[in-house]
C-alpha cells in the first residue's frame, strides 16, 4: 500500500528528544493490573507465585529479567509482552539486555507482539495461510487493544508493537488465500490497525509515521468500502493537523476539511458514540483555526456531538471509546478556546475525576487544567495543579502530553517572582 490518496503534509514541530519520563517494567505490570482492578494477590495466584513475589516483580526484582515469567505476566494480563519491555532509556536498556539473556527467545521475537508474534511462534509464512473471519476477529481485537493500552501507558510505548502488527496485517493482505468477502473485512480490519497505529505514533511525536499510517488507513477503507474505518481515519488525521499543524492557515483548513469528511462518514454509517466523537473532532478543528471567528459553528458541531451521543440509532465498533468523561472534557477544550475559562476548568475537572481508570487520559487532562488556567490569567493555580499532579503526568509515556506540559513551562517562564511558577518550573526541570 505505497501509494496514497490522501495528503497529509504539513508544517510541524521538530521531533523533541526524550525527557526522561519513563516506566520500568515493573511499573508498567504494577500499572495495568491495578487497571484492571486486580490485586498482587490474585494476580500471583494466576501465576504461582505468592504476593510478596509480585511485589518484588513489579518492584524491578530479578524476576522482571526473566522472559520466561514475563511471558506468562503478559499473557495473565492479556496484553503483548513487549509491552513490557522498556527499551527507552540507558537503564532500561541495560535492563532489556538482562532479560534478552536471562531468556529462551532472541532479540525479534522480544519485541514482536499479537498476531504477528503468533506467526513467528509457529515458523510459518502468510504465503502458506488462508485467513478466514476468526482471523480478522483477532486483528481487529488486537487493534483494540493498542487503543486500551495507550490509554493506560501512553503511546510511546507501542509503536513498536503496533507497527509489527501493521506489516503482519499487510503480509496477509499481500500473499494469503481468503474469499472476497473475508479479503474485503481483511482490508476493514488493516485499516483500524493501520489507525491504531497511527495514534500511538501521534501520541509518541513520530509525526512522520503517523501521516503515511493515517493515509494508508484511509486507502484501505476507502477500498474496502468502510465508512466507519473511513471517519475513524480522517478524524484521527484531523486531531493531528490541529494540534501538530503549527498554527498556520493552510494546516488548520485542511484539518476542518478532514474532520467534517469523518463527520459526513460517521453520520451516514455510525452509531451514537462514532457521530458524536467526529463532531467532536470538527468543533477542534474549527475552534484552532479560528476561536472567535468560529464561534457559533464550534457551538453547533458541540451541540451536534451532544444530540448524537443522546441517540441510539446505528452502530459503534469496539474502538470507539468516548465516556462521559471524556465528551466534558473535549467540550472544556472547546470553551478554553473561545476564552471561556470558567466553564473550561469545570468541564475540565469532571473529565479528571472521570478517567482514573485511564491513567494517560486524567494525566492529558491535568495538563489541560493547568493549561487553562495559566491562559486565564490565573498563572499561580495552574502551576500549583501540574506540580501537585506531576507525579502523575510523569510517569505517562506520551511525548504529545510532555511537549504540551513543556509549552505550558515556556509559557510561564517570565512569571518566576510566582512562588508557585518557581515550584512548577523546578519540578519540571528535575525531570
Amino acid at each position: 500500500m505505497s501509494e496514497r490518496t490522501i495528503d497529509l503534509a504539513m508544517h510541524v514541530h521538530p521531533k523533541s528528544g526524550d525527557s526522561g519520563m519513563h516506566l520500568t517494567t515493573g511499573e508498567i505490570i504494577r500499572r495495568i493490573r491495578k487497571s484492571l482492578g486486580m490485586t498482587q494477590t490474585e494476580l500471583g495466584a494466576v501465576l504461582g507465585y505468592t504476593q510478596p513475589a509480585i511485589s518484588q516483580l513489579e518492584r524491578g526484582g530479578a524476576l522482571v529479567h526473566d522472559v520466561r515469567v514475563l511471558r506468562r505476566v503478559a499473557r495473565a494480563l492479556h496484553v503483548p509482552l513487549a509491552i513490557l519491555v522498556v527499551e527507552s532509556d540507558e537503564e532500561a536498556d541495560v535492563n532489556r539486555r538482562n532479560f534478552l539473556r536471562t531468556g529462551t527467545i532472541g532479540a525479534g521475537a522480544a519485541v514482536t507482539a499479537g498476531a504477528a508474534g503468533r506467526a513467528m511462534a509457529t515458523g510459518s509464512s502468510a504465503g502458506g495461510i488462508r485467513v478466514g473471519a476468526s482471523d480478522v476477529a483477532e486483528i481487529n481485537a488486537s487493534a483494540n487493544q493498542i487503543h486500551e493500552l495507550d490509554l493506560i501507558v501512553g503511546g510511546d510505548r507501542l509503536c513498536r508493537v503496533a507497527a509489527n502488527e501493521v506489516r503482519y496485517v499487510e503480509q496477509l493482505l499481500d500473499t494469503a488465500t481468503y474469499t472476497d468477502e473475508v479479503g474485503r473485512t481483511l482490508t476493514s480490519a488493516a485499516a483500524e490497525m493501520m489507525t491504531a497505529a497511527g495514534w500511538v505514533h501521534y501520541d509518541a511525536g513520530r509525526l512522520d509515521q503517523c501521516r503515511r499510517y493515517y493515509a494508508d488507513a484511509a486507502q484501505a477503507a476507502t477500498a474496502a468500502g468502510d465508512g466507519i474505518a473511513v471517519a475513524h481515519a480522517l478524524g484521527n488525521a484531523s486531531s493531528l493537523l490541529t494540534e501538530w499543524n503549527g498554527g498556520t492557515p493552510a494546516g488548520t483548513r485542511q484539518a476542518v476539511q478532514y474532520a467534517q469528511t469523518a463527520s459526513r462518514a460517521a453520520m451516514s454509517h455510525g452509531g451514537p458514540k462514532l457521530r458524536a466523537l467526529m463532531a467532536i473532532r470538527e468543533a477542534d478543528a474549527l475552534g484552532m483555526q479560528d476561536p472567535s471567528g468560529n464561534k457559533s459553528a464550534v457551538t453547533d458541531a458541540l451541540s451536534r456531538a451532544y444530540r448524537a451521543y443522546e441517540s441510539s440509532r446505528g452502530f459503534d465498533p469496539e474502538w470507539v471509546y468516548l465516556p462521559d468523561a471524556l465528551l466534558s472534557g473535549m467540550t472544556g477544550i472547546m470553551h478554553m478556546y473561545v476564552g471561556e475559562h470558567k466553564a473550561a476548568s469545570d468541564k475540565i475537572q469532571v473529565a479528571i475525576d472521570g478517567s482514573a481508570a485511564w491513567p494517560r487520559e486524567q494525566a492529558e487532562w491535568y495538563v489541560q487544567c493547568g493549561r487553562n488556567l495559566v491562559r486565564a490569567g490565573e498563572i499561580a493555580e495552574g502551576c500549583q495543579v501540574l506540580t501537585e499532579n506531576f507525579e502523575t503526568i510523569r510517569q505517562i509515556g506520551s511525548t504529545r502530553i510532555r511537549q504540551k506540559l513543556d509549552g505550558v513551562a515556556t509559557t510561564v517562564r517570565p512569571h518566576t517572582g510566582v512562588p508557585e511558577v518557581r515550584e512548577f518550573l523546578g519540578t519540571w526541570a528535575a525531570n
